[in-house]
């Protein structure tokens, strides 16, 4: 490999400071990780050097490079090319860095959780979401600095986060619904596999494009990848923890979603619900502007009687903004 050996740093604070390569912010631990998957792991000596690497970047990382946290680990930038995922459940294993196998998910094209280089369960280096380093998750970061009560998140969401992501492009919600179908094709050893809908922090834009960045979970339900899931990214939570406000403030903007995401999930076909969580899901999102369940039977039918796709969307659309609208117990002003 074409990297020095970590013995020689004299200064290992500095090792990891920022380096303008090509337009892009890249670490000396990035450029290493990059000759580490070119040339392979084929001696002790640079794994060896790999695992010291990696020790004096999480030794010297700082609050700075945090991007974020879920339920299982934490995220830290590397830099604009790779970041760092340490799982809060498990430590002090030995390490050893190895290329992972070939996997079946590469066929998503929204999916950036899966690893580049496996130390162990612990520690996995991750493509970066974006390569400029920039991204905005979906609901509300946990920044605590920023906003600690349920109220002043709520606030967040309704007026930073619905109003960016209701008008985003159409185009944006039809990639994730493509890569839930093509996630619902994929079975191994009899399991199916599913996204973790629960936090929306999992779901970032990057540009002009929504991603997912979380683990993939092994699940007995076939084609657990649904509506109603994508209902619950976008509107049903705020985080993992609190669900998102419904009112007549930030009606327009959440029909105007709710829109977008079913008739997504429309052009790929997705189950609308497969468990009682997904019911709840659309009751909740619903908020009484209309009946949840009229709408499923409604848009099941549609799937039946119009096979062309093309013409089932255009009736679809119609449908949509004929019901999904303020209800009876609100009036416009």
């Amino acid at each position: 490999m074409n990297i020095n050996p970590v013995n020689k740093i004299k200064d290992e604070k500095n090792y990891y400071n920022n380096l303008n390569f090509n337009g892009y912010t890249r670490t000396k631990f990035g450029r290493a990780i990059d000759s580490f998957i070119k040339e392979g792991y084929n001696s002790k000596t640079v794994c060896e050097d790999m695992n010291t690497r990696l020790n004096l970047f999480l030794k010297h990382i700082g609050l700075s490079a945090r991007l974020g946290e879920g339920f299982r680990g934490i995220v830290y930038k590397i830099d604009d090319k790779y970041v760092l995922k340490v799982n809060k459940h498990i430590k002090n294993m030995e390490l050893y860095p190895q290329i992972p196998a070939d996997n079946p998910f590469k066929v998503l094209k929204s999916y950036y959780g899966s690893s580049v280089v496996d130390f162990n369960m612990w520690v996995k280096i991750l493509r970066n979401v974006t390569s400029k380093g920039k991204h905005i998750q979906a609901g509300v970061p946990d920044i605590k600095e920023r906003c600690s009560t349920l109220v002043e998140k709520g606030a967040i969401w309704s007026d930073e986060y619905l109003p960016r992501f209701s008008n985003l492009p159409q185009k944006c919600y039809d990639a994730l619904a493509r890569d839930f179908a093509a996630l619902n094709k994929i079975k191994v050893n009899g399991y199916s596999y599913t996204f973790d809908t629960k936090n929306p922090n999992n779901f970032v834009l990057a540009g002009k494009s929504l991603r997912i960045v979380d683990d993939i979970d092994k699940t007995n339900i076939s084609e657990p990848n649904t509506i109603a899931g994508l209902l619950r990214v976008f509107l049903e939570k705020i985080d993992l923890d609190f669900k998102a406000p419904m009112g007549i403030e930030n009606a327009g903007q959440r029909h105007s979603l709710m829109k977008k995401i079913i008739l997504a999930g429309e052009k790929y076909e997705l189950p609308y619900t497969q468990c009682e969580e997904d019911l709840r899901t659309w009751e909740y999102v619903s908020n009484n502007d209309f009946y949840y369940r009229d709408i499923i039977e409604s848009l099941k039918k549609f799937r039946s009687i119009y096979p062309d796709k093309k013409v089932r969307l255009d009736k679809v659309k119609e449908f949509l903004d004929n019901e999904i609208k303020i209800g009876y117990n609100y009036f416009y002003e």
